[in-house]
């Protein structure tokens, strides 16, 4: 083979390489939150929780698994 070729073939290998360890890189971004403290979006859930019809439900249905405790 010529040296070309061989050049050719080495410089497609290490583009095809870099290519890869290219797709497995993972951003380092990291936020920090303080305990306790929920900023994330508003959770329709909360105000669910807050009604006496969710709060029964929720009762029954724990009572219907919990009761050999």
């Amino acid at each position: 083979m010529h040296s070309y070729v061989k050049t050719g073939w080495l410089l497609a290998a290490m583009a095809i390489g870099t290519t890869g360890l290219t797709a497995c890189y993972e951003s380092s971004d990291v936020t920090l939150y303080k305990p306790g403290v929920y900023k994330g979006p508003k959770d329709p859930l909360v105000e669910k929780q807050r009604s006496k019809e969710q709060q029964e439900a929720l009762v029954a249905r724990f009572n219907q698994v919990q009761t050999d405790r």
